[in-house]
């Protein structure tokens, strides 16, 4: 075999190891779960400089400002657009999305307050599972609640869509969870995207029920969205399928983005980088097994399965 076919080889049988670990660690069992290697991820920043002592007031000072526009919001929006009629701010996916946001940012700063005021590295982190799915909820539906806003509603003639403060409020949450994102270190799944699709058919069987039963919306009796009229179901399910595959594409920028997050990180030997150096030391270990299983002309790829186990109950991911 010449140089140039074993080279050939190597690439190929390298590029079949990386996609066969990448599916085997985003798409197991246990990706779907909500446990995490490193708990402290949830209460630290991605880049060292923002010390726990400022990454907490960043938490607090979020979640203060979140509350306190959503206790601006509730009233305001009740009085001026639903004639006093509470319950038609919560039939609002948008209202659903920012909702959750508020929450995730209030329990991320309680978190950062518990286990940061005083920092204790022999804490045992718990409860961050449900925080962690909240957050990443919040996340994809406030991108996509925005994204369907400025697309279909911004220039409706609802004052609730078309005011200076519903462009504002369609606006800000989403710079928020973007920022968050780009400097908490929260780690992103692929597999958690079947979550925020969960969260959209619920929102679908809801804005069904509540159409069933006559309740009152903000254009006329059942209706909610001009899109989602359930008198034309084929309409109605069109825009919730189109609304599930947004959701969807959105979950895979969120993960681009924290992967190229982590990158950055890692390239200015920020936090992860020693985790990623030891990560391509086993691949370097990967690359030698396969250039001599070549050599031999052997066909086994259990050194990089048994590689990765061993790794993948500490470090977990292919990005970290």
């Amino acid at each position: 075999m010449t140089e140039k076919e074993l080279g050939k080889q190597k690439r190929s049988r390298l590029c079949k190891l990386y996609i066969h670990e990448f599916f085997v660690s985003e798409f197991s069992w246990k990706s779907f779960g909500c446990n995490h290697a490193r708990p402290d991820d949830f209460i630290d920043s991605q880049w060292l400089w923002m010390k726990p002592w400022l990454f907490t007031t960043y938490r607090v000072l979020l979640s203060l400002g979140s509350l306190v526009w959503i206790c601006f919001d509730i009233p305001r929006e009740i009085h001026n657009y639903f004639h006093d009629k509470t319950h038609i701010w919560f039939v609002y996916a948008t209202n659903w999305s920012f909702g959750l946001l508020t929450l995730a940012f209030f329990l991320l700063a309680l978190y950062c307050l518990i286990y940061n005021c005083p920092r204790r590295r022999d804490a045992t982190l718990i409860l961050y599972g449900p925080i962690w799915l909240i957050y990443i909820i919040a996340l994809d539906t406030i991108f996509v609640v925005s994204i369907v806003y400025w697309v279909a509603l911004a220039n409706s003639n609802l004052g609730v869509f078309s005011s200076i403060w519903g462009k504002i409020k369609h606006s800000l949450a989403a710079c928020l969870a973007v920022l968050d994102l780009l400097i908490s270190s929260i780690p992103v799944r692929l597999a958690h995207a079947v979550y925020p699709i969960l969260i959209g058919l619920i929102y679908a069987v809801f804005s069904y029920l509540f159409w069933l039963g006559g309740g009152e919306g903000p254009l006329g009796v059942g209706q909610v969205y001009p899109g989602l009229n359930w008198i034309h179901p084929k309409t109605a399910i069109l825009s919730c399928l189109c609304a599930i595959l947004l959701s969807f594409l959105i979950h895979i920028l969120i993960y681009v983005t924290y992967y190229i997050r982590v990158k950055l990180s890692t390239c200015f030997d920020g936090r992860h980088a020693e985790t990623v150096k030891q990560m391509e030391e086993g691949y370097n270990d990967i690359r030698g097994d396969v250039e001599n299983e070549l050599r031999d002309d052997v066909a086994s790829e259990s050194s990089v399965t048994t590689w990765m186990e061993d790794r993948k109950g500490q470090y977990y991911g292919t990005v970290e």
